[in-house]
């Protein structure tokens, strides 16, 4: 059983094309707490509409205090032999996520691994169709625009991670090379946490 971690932004899903080239990946595996996902604040309800348009299912892992643990729960019960990750460039990410795999004899896979960002973030922007939804507060007037080559130029410009790896914001995908369909969304409220300003997603 191949699984991929899903967030239901750019990087998973490139993460999920790549590897998808080489692998026949069964299903996606997404993190919720309280019904929705941390960083994006997706709905499980956007998130499994969002695999429905993909053809893939989606696993949810629920977790409250212990992630390693529910990750570990997720993993076993789906019967994983690899796991695809988004990840980029966060060694000590990384290191953690191959001793949790190397305890469940799970191979890692990182399809993104090294690349250089803003390269990468211009074959997202030119591959998928993404929209941002969640943004530290200093990138307020990024909120609810299409990722593409002006917003990526803009964000280099203001000394941020193209690929927002530093939690300068985060997307959702809407379409794109692993999409059986589109999928259809509409966007709501906005609202904020201490650090955040978050475009519902609906």
């Amino acid at each position: 059983m191949i699984l991929a971690m899903w967030s239901g932004g750019k990087d998973s899903a490139m993460a999920l094309h790549r590897a998808s080239k080489t692998y026949k990946v069964d299903k996606l595996v997404c993190m919720v707490q309280n019904g929705e996902t941390r960083a994006h604040k997706l709905k499980e309800v956007v998130l499994r509409r969002q695999g429905e348009a993909i053809g893939i299912d989606i696993a949810f892992g629920r977790y409250h205090d212990n992630f390693e643990e529910v990750l570990k729960t997720v993993f076993k019960s789906n019967g994983a032999k690899k796991v695809v990750f988004g990840d980029i460039y966060l060694e000590h990410h990384r290191n953690w996520i191959e001793r949790v795999c190397k305890e469940l004899e799970v191979e890692a896979i990182f399809p993104l691994w090294g690349e250089n960002t803003r390269e990468l973030a211009e074959e997202i922007a030119k591959d998928f169709k993404a929209v941002i939804i969640a943004v530290r507060k200093e990138f307020k007037d990024l909120l609810g625009r299409r990722f593409e080559k002006e917003v990526i130029e803009e964000l280099i410009k203001r000394n941020a991670d193209p690929c927002g790896e530093n939690g300068e914001f985060h997307t959702i995908v809407v379409d794109g090379p692993i999409f059986k369909k589109p999928l259809e969304v509409a966007f709501g409220k906005r609202f904020e946490d201490e650090k955040y300003y978050y475009l519902e997603v609906l």
